[in-house]
């Protein structure tokens, strides 16, 4: 620490004629007091008229010091070390394994190589950052320099939090590769002179985002050179795998239906391969039941990364119960991994219908069309309760009730509930309450549809707490103040999938993702969505209204779980309007978003605990979350999710203090192809839950999986960095020091001013004014004797 003193009037100073305005006030004062004194001490001796001349002046001076306002200001020393960014690529295809060892991932030999050897080579002269990029960038792991201090107040502790999870944060997901953006971000972050360079661990799939040129560019203006280790190989070992497999989760016995799985190969273009179906025992059944082939076919394999379709006609599956169907390649000579030959899904068999009360303030077209879709599909049986319809109306349904279940048995009897533009004022409380037990308790699915005709006054009505309580938006009266205006438009809006709706298997209108994005493309949208002014904590926004560039349109359709069961509120009663892309599509989503919201009562079957998994189908690096239903309290059941390699990752539990009987946990999906997830009996005698997932990678990372030598090539070269790849030794202990080498040391040091020492300025004015007071008596000390006062 050093002190600094200053003129806080002269600090002041912004412009170049007030220094010397200031210089001539002074010497224009003193001039006039010397000629003064000249003036009354012109028949004293030279001496005596010099010395009342300093002492006149020393008093004046005493004041301008005075009037300057001098301060001492401690200045404490800052060291600014030398930093260095290290952006690891957390996308999908850094899932892959280029070699024989499954488990040697591109991550995993990243992962390995920044822990083992760049740490250690740049943490003596160089503060490091770990950051993981792939659709974003954020830092996971900020290390000191070796040996230098932090002043207080920085991310010390929050670091040393990170060391023991930065790993796990580098879990290769993302469904893109934005490295361009991450360069630009990292070299633009920190202090200003500070960042000695940028390395880079990548296979260099850019597919989206900023061009590594410009962000070349960010970084040459900056001085900052980008050293790139490629990761990954030029040339795929060649290999077959089952990518994707779409079956219905729930059949009825002996009736028909489609599996379709798709291919993928790396170098066996034009190779013929056979692929059957099996249907095998599923988790915690007989382990004496065989497994048999229910069909196969002979099919080409195409060009490296295309997707060639198999599609099976199964005639039907009897008794009712859960199958595991699998789709497994008899793979060539050449393969090179049998781990990924084969997929697999659950398939229940049920002889059961899905009960569906359909509700509505008036027959609407929403109304209409969802109850004919919903009477005509023989898996469901419909029963209406309209709020406007009076005494013996007819409806296409099995039933036609004149008022809410007024017990919970008969309400029990229902799998979901879908409530369109109902008027909620005609449940007195212990009806809607009854609905709420029915949802979380009962694991019941309930889907709420706003209109324009009874929200607004059932919302103002303080006796509909409990249905608004349901909804997993905060929603508003549209005359309230901080609702959103404009419900309805002239022009439709194009409705858009959130990157959670884009996964949502109840949402797709296709048989790929592809293709569900391509129907939805061509949707026009809507016109009018019930405004909310916030989503609730844990719950989901599958889709928005499309609004400008950078801004977050209303939400359309958002969802959460509700104790065991499972509530989607959607803006407006306009899903008919799919109609115009052809019927199909309409009734394939109505019949999906019924079977998603009613899933916790589907798959509970006989068992006392209830395992319900959000999404069977998520991408590589997403967050599957599960809950569990369990009969009463205790201590919480294990839980584990079994990856495809057979692996198994222990899932915590925790109980939700609002939903007693109820625990809440996820795990993230790391590798590509079929989990399990599996709790163990709740209670004694019960059996073993167990719910399986599909984990894939997303279509651009699959596109060009393979090492780009020539992104990372140019990225260094551009900014004068170097680059090395893992295939050609580049991985090396040497390398990496080589690299470490090359990395300047721009540490500097600064100096921040603190307070103003008060003591100084106390001790200062005192001997000022003692100096002045002093100079003056003396003055008339003198000018006494001299007989001038």
């Amino acid at each position: 620490m050093r002190h600094r003193v200053s003129s806080r009037l002269l600090d002041g100073f912004d412009d170049w004629w007030q220094m010397p305005v200031a210089l001539l006030l002074v010497a224009s004062v003193a001039a006039y007091v010397v000629w003064m004194v000249r003036r009354d001490a012109v028949e004293l001796s030279r001496p005596v008229a010099v010395l009342l001349a300093m002492l006149r002046l020393a008093a004046l001076a005493a004041v301008a010091v005075a009037i300057l306002d001098i301060e001492r200001i401690a200045e404490h020393e800052i060291v600014l070390p030398s930093r260095v960014a290290v952006l690891v690529d957390s996308s999908a295809s850094m899932s892959l394994a280029d070699g024989d060892d499954a488990a040697a991932t591109r991550a995993v030999l990243a992962a390995d190589l920044v822990e083992s050897d760049l740490l250690a080579a740049v943490l003596p002269r160089h503060e490091v950052s770990v950051w993981r990029f792939d659709a974003d960038a954020a830092p996971v792991l900020r290390l000191s320099t070796a040996g230098s201090a932090r002043d207080a107040g920085s991310a010390t502790d929050a670091d040393e939090a990170t060391e023991g999870d930065w790993r796990a944060r580098l879990a290769p997901g993302g469904a893109e590769t934005r490295l361009g953006e991450a360069v630009a971000r990292a070299t633009e972050g920190g202090p200003a002179g500070t960042l000695a360079g940028v390395v880079v661990l990548s296979d260099g799939g850019q597919n989206a985002g900023l061009d590594p040129r410009s962000a070349a560019a960010v970084a040459t203006r900056a001085g900052v050179a980008v050293h790139t280790i490629g990761v990954g190989s030029d040339t795929l070992p060649a290999n077959v795998r089952v990518a994707d497999l779409v079956a219905p989760a729930r059949v009825f016995p002996g009736d028909r239906f489609t599996v379709s799985a798709f291919l993928q190969s790396q170098g066996l273009a034009g190779e013929r391969v056979r692929v059957e179906l099996e249907e095998r025992p599923s988790a915690g059944a007989d382990e004496a039941a065989a497994s048999r082939v229910l069909d196969s076919v002979e099919t080409m394999l195409g060009a490296d990364g295309d997707l060639v379709p198999v599609r099976f006609d199964v005639p039907g599956l009897t008794p009712p119960g859960r199958r595991l169907i699998a789709v497994r390649v008899v793979p060539p000579t050449a393969d090179r991994a049998a781990a990924d030959d084969e997929q697999a899904v659950d398939v229940e068999v049920v002889d059961r219908v899905t009960q569906v009360l359909l509700m509505a303030g008036g027959p609407g077209r929403e109304y209409q069309f969802m109850r004919n879709v919903l009477e005509r599909d023989r898996s469901f049986v419909v029963d209406v309760l309209l709020g406007t319809a009076t005494a013996g109306v007819s409806q296409d349904a099995r039933r036609i009730l004149e008022a809410f279940p007024q017990a919970d048995e008969p309400l029990a009897e229902y799998d979901a509930v879908v409530a369109i533009d109902y008027d909620w004022r005609l449940l007195d409380p212990a009806a809607q309450a009854r609905l709420e037990r029915w949802v979380s308790g009962e694991s019941g699915g309930l889907a709420l549809v706003a209109g324009s005709v009874f929200m607004d006054a059932w919302l103002g009505d303080s006796r509909t707490a409990t249905i608004r309580g349901l909804y997993p938006l905060e929603l508003r009266r549209r005359n309230e103040a901080g609702a959103a205006a404009g419900v309805g438009a002239v022009e439709p809006r194009r409705l858009e999938l959130t990157r959670d709706g884009g996964e949502a298997e109840f949402l797709r209108l296709a048989g790929t993702r592809g293709a569900s994005d391509a129907v939805w493309g061509e949707f026009p949208g809507v016109y009018a969505c019930y405004p909310s002014v916030g989503v609730k904590p844990g719950a989901t926004v599958y889709a928005r209204l499309a609004a400008g560039t950078g801004a977050e349109g209303p939400v359309f359709l958002a969802g959460h779980f509700y104790g065991s069961g499972s509530v989607l509120a959607l803006g407006s009663g306009e899903l008919w309007r799919l109609r115009g892309l052809g019927d199909a599509v309409y009734e394939r989503l109505v019949a999906q978003l019924v079977r998603h919201v009613a899933q916790g009562r589907l798959m509970r079957g006989a068992r006392r605990g209830r395992l319900i998994v959000e999404q069977d189908r998520v991408a590589v690096g997403g967050t599957v979350r599960i809950r569990v239903v369990t009969p009463g309290a205790g201590r919480p059941p294990e839980c584990r999710a079994v990856a495809p390699d057979g692996s198994q990752v222990a899932v915590p539990l925790v109980a939700e203090p609002a939903r007693p009987g109820t625990l809440a946990g996820g795990f993230v999906a790391t590798r590509e192809g079929g989990w399990l997830v599996e709790v163990e009996p709740v209670t004694a005698g019960d059996e073993r839950l167990s719910r399986r997932i599909q984990v894939q990678l997303p279509d651009r990372e699959l596109a060009n999986p393979r090492l780009d030598r020539g992104v990372l090539g140019q990225l260094a070269k551009a900014t004068g960095g170097t680059a090395r790849f893992l295939a050609d030794g580049g991985a090396s202990r040497e390398a990496v020091e080589e690299i470490a080498a090359l990395l300047p040391d721009r540490s500097r040091r600064e100096y921040e001013m603190g307070a103003a020492d008060l003591g100084f300025k106390r001790r200062l004015n005192a001997a000022l004014l003692a100096v002045g007071a002093g100079c003056l008596c003396l003055e008339w000390i003198v000018r006494r004797l001299a007989r001038l006062a």
